[in-house]
């Protein structure tokens, strides 16, 4: 069974051992610990083990923004990605909440039409041949 919770500052070596960028770069590292200390950190378990996070702030225009959202590599494909963003629309989704993901990864893009996320944007030259892709939840009506 999957569990959400707020992250803790404990939560960082367990972030960091999961996330796939984090091995590689230093600058991850550095960017889990401010996000730990600003908040919005939300942590997917299973087995009491941590096997993904989601940063959720309100930089985007004062709107709610899915900012990184990370499954565990070999967790990938378990529905963690889909429980962290229906965990970010239960505390979001009544009012306007974004993300967006490189237009390179197909899967997150799957997820988030699955999930009821609609494209709204698109923004060039982040990552150098590799447009951003900005999507935004759907509210029902």
């Amino acid at each position: 069974m999957l569990r959400i919770r707020d992250a803790a500052p404990t939560d960082i070596a367990a972030l960091i051992a999961l996330d796939s960028v984090a091995r590689d770069d230093p600058r991850r590292t550095w960017q889990i610990t401010r996000w730990l200390a600003a908040g919005g950190v939300h942590v997917a378990e299973r087995n009491e083990a941590a096997v993904g996070y989601m940063v959720i702030h309100h930089h985007f225009f004062g709107e709610a923004f899915i900012e990184m959202l990370m499954v565990a590599p070999a967790q990938l494909g378990q529905g963690i990605g889909g429980g962290l963003l229906r965990h970010a629309i239960a505390l979001h989704g009544h009012g306007k909440l974004f993300t967006s993901t490189n237009a390179s990864n197909v899967g997150m893009q799957r997820l988030l039409h699955a999930i009821g996320f609609i494209g709204s944007g698109i923004v060039h030259g982040l990552d150098e041949g590799d447009p951003e892709r900005i999507y935004r939840f759907a509210v029902a009506p």
